[in-house]
């Protein structure tokens, strides 16, 4: 099964990106700050998803450091925010909130397959 790295600081929005994922098959690892997804980003995960503006280390952030630790590894980001700077220069694909569970599945598992 493969693991996904889900970093949110919105419980809700966390809870349901969790439901949405473990319902199309994926093991999910959720963390709900930057810190916590920093930590957690050294899990054996297969994808992580990070929200851009968190609190502690911000997505992008994360992302950039993940770049450099694991290259190989897909990461998505999420904001809430268009034309957002931190995902301007973004080498990763942007997921603009609100989004619904099937558009969030579906990049999942394009950029897994």
């Amino acid at each position: 099964m493969r693991r996904v790295l889900v970093a949110e600081d919105d419980r809700g929005l966390a809870e349901l990106i969790r439901v949405a994922l473990e319902q199309a098959g994926y093991e999910v690892v959720l963390a709900y700050s930057g810190y916590d997804a920093w930590a957690a980003s050294g899990a054996e995960v297969d994808l992580a998803i990070l929200d851009v503006l968190m609190p502690g280390i911000s997505g992008d952030a994360i992302a950039e450091d993940l770049a450099r630790a694991r290259p190989g590894l897909p990461v998505i980001l999420m904001t809430g925010q268009s034309g957002s700077a931190f995902t301007s220069g973004a080498r990763a694909p942007v997921l603009r909130k609100p989004f619904s569970p099937e558009r969030l599945v579906e990049q999942v598992e394009r950029l897994l397959d």
